[in-house]
């Protein structure tokens, strides 16, 4: 079982490196923000793998009191890990849909992680079983229940290279309950399924990346690409307000946007007002000195 569960964690690692630099790769050609996010929770993720493989290579070749003590190093870094991505991945999943991080989500999840804290301190010292079901409980609570609310929300995201890889990671997790309720029932398939799982997640995102790199490669080839909507996604601005921005872009008045969009000037200004206030600009000269760097 050992060899196994070893070949499945040197697998998903290799995998999830490969994801990794195509992952930031992408964050350094498109300069989207949702990427970088991305980033730092599969890097989580990734270290997660990495320290499993290491807890069964010191299984097979240390003993005695340096296996107590690499074991013991390890599983401190690794509760603290996916104590980490219990509040991040939430986080990310609100930032993603546009909606702000606050309360309840922001207490709740907070309070999780210092639950799983705590109950990873317990098991390290008194080393029972049960504990490890109620940690995988937890984690597994606070991912299906970002799963769900980016399910409710999935027309919120601005990005569609985003939103399709979020369906695709919202199928993944799907057909994975079996798999998760099984490691509920019994512990010992437990570290299997955290490979497969990873895995399959780095397969699905690094298709998509693929599939990303090829259009980008297509549309270079077309010539300069035109502002869009999803290139102002970290600023969450709506469709009104991006045409309105494309109408100062070409150096239209607000009475000429006015007129142009068919709205009166004061809902023109009340747009202008909004989106100086996302993008964190003063004037029209800032908001395109801006526009040129999300180009």
């Amino acid at each position: 079982m050992s060899g196994i569960l070893l070949l499945t964690y040197m697998l998903a690692f290799a995998l999830g490196c490969m994801t990794l630099a195509l992952a930031i790769v992408y964050r350094l050609s498109v300069k989207q923000h949702w990427a970088t996010y991305f980033i730092v929770c599969h890097a989580s993720l990734l270290g997660c793998m990495m320290l499993l493989a290491l807890q069964i290579l010191s299984k097979l070749f240390l003993t005695g009191l340096i296996y107590q003590l690499v074991s013991y190093s390890i599983g401190a870094v690794f509760i603290a890990d996916f104590t980490f991505l219990i509040v991040f991945i939430p986080y990310f999943t609100t930032w993603v849909i546009a909606h702000p991080w606050r309360q309840p989500y922001k207490g709740t999840f907070f309070s999780l992680a210092a639950l799983y804290l705590v109950l990873g301190v317990c098991r390290q010292v008194l080393d029972l079983a049960l504990l490890d079901q109620v940690m995988l409980f937890v984690f597994v609570f606070v991912v299906a229940f970002c799963l769900v609310v980016m399910l409710k929300n999935l027309n919120s995201i601005a990005n569609k290279t985003a939103r399709a890889s979020a369906i695709s990671i919202i199928i993944v997790s799907a057909s994975m309950v079996p798999a998760i309720l099984l490691a509920l029932i019994f512990p010992s398939v437990k570290p299997l399924m955290f490979g497969i799982y990873f895995i399959a997640l780095s397969i699905t995102i690094m298709t998509f990346l693929f599939m990303e790199f090829v259009r980008l490669g297509r549309e270079s080839s077309v010539g300069p690409k035109e502002l869009v909507l999803e290139d102002l996604e970290e600023y969450h601005i709506t469709e009104r307000e991006f045409a309105v921005i494309r109408l100062i872009s070409k150096g239209c008045t607000n009475k000429e946007i006015a007129g142009e969009l068919g709205i009166s000037a004061n809902t023109v200004n009340n747009h202008v007002a909004n989106i100086f206030s996302k993008t964190k600009v003063r004037s029209r000269i800032d908001l395109l000195n801006l526009l040129k760097q999300s180009w």
